[in-house]
C-alpha cells in the first residue's frame, strides 16, 4: 500500500476518510471537517447517516465547491476509551472496509483521530499492512492485492511520514512471518525456507548468517534435530541470522529461537486424519522469529540479535525415530524419545542450546508446542514460562497490554523438574504420561537453556485464529512479533 503526505486538505477526486468520536468536536479539526460538511456534521450525526459507534464504518456525500464528494467515517465512540488497541481495531475495520468496498484511493484526515499524532501515525502504518493482509495463492483467477493497488493520502498539520513508513516495516515483518505460514508445505520445505531466509536477510545492513546442513548437523552432534528430521527427503537445517547495529557492538546480543516443523505428521505417534490437517502452520514459530528479525532491521533498531531457527519434517519411513529411541542432544545430555509427536521440543532443545553458545543476555524460544495450552488458555492467550522469577516477566506483560497479544505465565516446578528426569536410560525424557503437557514440555526447552536467562513462549492456540479480525484474515496471525519488536524499541532488553 502507497501513502502520500499532505499538510493540508485538497479538494480531490479522492473520498475523504475521517475518525468520528462521539464528541465530533474532539477532533483537533473540527472545524475544517465541519466546514467541509457544509457546516451539517453535527446534524449528520444526529440523523444517523453517519455513526459514532465504535467500530462502525459509514458513508455519505457531500458537496464541495460544486463537487460532489464521497465521505468515509470510521467511528471511535468514546475518546476516553480510545487505548492503542482499540485504535488498532478502528483503522482495522476502516482498512477492511476500504478493501472489501474496492476503494483503492482516499485522503485520510488523521488530524480527526483524537489521539497524539505520532501514535496515530504509528497504528495507522502497521494496520494498513496487517489489517487487509492477503495470501498470493495459486489460483489461476488470483485477482491484484489490494494492497498492490491501494494509495492513500494521509493529510496531517504534522509532519508523520517517517512514522507511518517506519511502522509499515513493523507491518512487513508480521506480514513475511505469515505467508511463510501460508505456503503449502510442499513448497516450504526445511532447505526451501533456510533459502528463502538467506535470501531476505543478503541485503540487509548489519546482517550476518549461517546455514547448517542435515550433513554439518549430524556430524557437529546436532543430535535431537537430526533424529526429527531424519525420516523426511527433505533434510532439516539449522539457520542462524545475525543482527548487530553499530551502535550496539560490544552488547550482548538477545537470542530468539523458532520451532521450525515445516510439516508434522506425528511421526510413529501419528496423529489421527483430523489432526494432521493444518499440520503446515507448526512451523510458525520460526517464521515470526523470522519476522521479527525482518522488523528489527528493516527498522535499524540500535540492538543485537541472534535469530536460530530450527527447520525439520517430523515423518515416517524405516529411518525415523520410534519410541524407546535415545539420541544424545547437542548439549550432550541424553534424551528418551517416548512419543515421537513430542517433536517440537526436540528440535528447540539443540536450537536453544545453539543459541545459548553466544553468550545471550536472553533467549527467548517461540512454537506452536502444545495442545494442552490451548485447553488451559484457549486461542487468545500465549502461554510464557520462565526459569526466573515471576518479576521478570512485568516488562514483557505490560508491553503486551499495550499491543493486543495477551500472554499468562504458566508454572515450572519441581513436579516438572522431577518428571522430565524420570527416564531409567537417558539424562531426560520427552514425554511422560502424568503430569504432561505444557509446563512439561517447557520444563524439557528449560533444560537447555545453559543457565542463560530464558523465556518460552507456547503459541500453540495464537499463532492461527480460525475467524477474521481487525488484525487480518483468518490463518496465521504472526503473534508476538508486534509485542517483541516494540520490547527491543523501548530498550527493554539490554545486552
Amino acid at each position: 500500500m502507497q501513502f502520500q503526505f499532505r499538510d493540508k486538505y485538497v479538494a480531490t477526486e479522492e473520498p475523504i476518510i475521517i475518525g468520528l468520536p462521539h464528541e465530533p468536536t474532539q477532533m483537533s479539526n473540527y472545524e475544517e471537517v465541519d466546514t467541509l460538511l457544509n457546516g451539517q456534521l453535527q446534524a449528520i450525526i444526529k440523523e444517523n447517516v453517519l455513526s459514532t459507534e465504535f467500530g462502525a464504518v459509514t458513508t455519505t456525500g457531500v458537496v464541495i465547491q460544486r463537487d460532489y464528494h464521497k465521505v468515509i467515517a470510521v467511528g471511535l465512540g468514546d475518546v476516553s476509551l480510545l487505548d492503542r488497541i482499540r485504535l488498532s481495531e478502528a483503522f482495522g475495520s476502516m482498512f477492511q472496509f476500504l478493501k472489501d468496498t474496492d476503494t483503492i484511493k482516499g485522503q485520510i484526515l488523521l488530524d480527526t483521530f483524537p489521539v497524539e499524532v505520532h501514535s496515530a501515525a504509528e497504528l495507522l502504518g502497521l494496520m494498513a499492512n496487517i489489517s487487509v493482509y492477503e495470501f498470493y495463492s495459486y489460483k489461476m483467477d488470483q485477482p491484484p492485492l489490494f494492497s498492490e493497488t491501494a494509495t492513500f493520502s494521509v493529510t496531517s498539520s504534522i509532519d508523520v511520514k517517517e512514522t507511518v513508513s517506519r511502522y509499515g516495516k513493523l507491518g512487513e515483518g508480521i506480514n513475511m512471518a505469515r505467508n511463510f505460514s501460508e505456503t503449502p508445505p510442499n513448497l516450504m520445505t526445511p532447505e526451501v525456507m533456510a533459502g528463502k531466509i538467506a535470501e531476505i536477510f543478503e541485503s540487509h545492513p548489519h546482517v550476518t548468517g549461517m546455514v547448517k546442513d542435515e550433513n554439518t548437523l549430524e556430524s557437529e552432534g546436532y543430535g535431537l534435530i537430526t533424529a526429527v528430521g531424519k525420516a523426511s527427503h527433505a533434510k532439516p537445517r539449522l539457520v542462524t541470522i545475525e543482527y548487530c547495529h553499530p551502535d550496539a557492538k560490544g552488547h550482548k546480543p538477545v537470542a530468539l529461537v523458532g520451532k521450525g516443523i515445516t510439516y508434522d505428521t506425528g511421526g510413529y505417534s501419528i496423529k489421527s486424519k483430523t489432526g494432521m490437517p493444518e499440520m503446515k502452520y507448526d512451523m510458525s514459530g520460526a517464521a515470526n522469529v523470522v519476522g521479527m528479525l525482518n522488523a528489527i532491521s528493516s527498522m535499524s533498531l540500535p540492538v543485537h540479535v541472534i535469530g536460530v531457527v530450527a527447520l525439520a519434517e517430523n515423518m515416517i519411513d524405516g529411518n525415523a525415530m520410534r519410541p524407546d529411541d535415545v539420541y544424545i542432544s547437542y548439549s550432550g545430555q541424553s534424551v528418551e524419545v517416548k512419543n515421537t509427536d513430542a517433536e517440537g521440543r526436540l528440535v528447540l532443545g539443540d536450537a536453544v542450546f545453539h543459541a545459548s553458545q553466544y553468550s545471550p543476555s536472553l533467549i527467548m524460544d517461540f512454537a506452536t508446542l502444545t495442545g494442552a495450552v490451548v485447553a488451559a488458555l484457549g486461542d487468545e492467550r500465549t502461554g510464557v514460562f520462565t526459569n526466573k522469577d515471576a518479576d521478570f516477566l512485568k516488562p514483557l506483560i505490560e508491553m503486551s497490554e499495550q499491543t493486543g497479544e495477551a500472554v499468562w505465565q504458566l508454572p515450572i516446578s519441581d513436579i516438572e523438574e522431577k518428571s522430565v528426569r524420570q527416564s531409567p536410560v537417558a539424562d531426560l525424557t520427552n514425554h511422560v504420561e502424568k503430569p504432561g503437557r505444557a509446563s512439561f514440555a517447557a520444563c524439557f526447552i528449560k533444560q537447555f537453556a545453559n543457565g542463560t536467562p530464558w523465556i518460552h513462549f507456547d503459541i500453540a492456540g495464537t499463532g492461527t485464529t480460525t475467524k477474521a479480525t481487525p488484525q487480518g484474515p483468518k490463518g496465521s496471525t504472526g503473534v508476538m512479533i508486534h509485542t517483541i519488536v516494540k520490547m527491543f524499541e523501548a530498550g527493554h532488553f539490554h545486552g
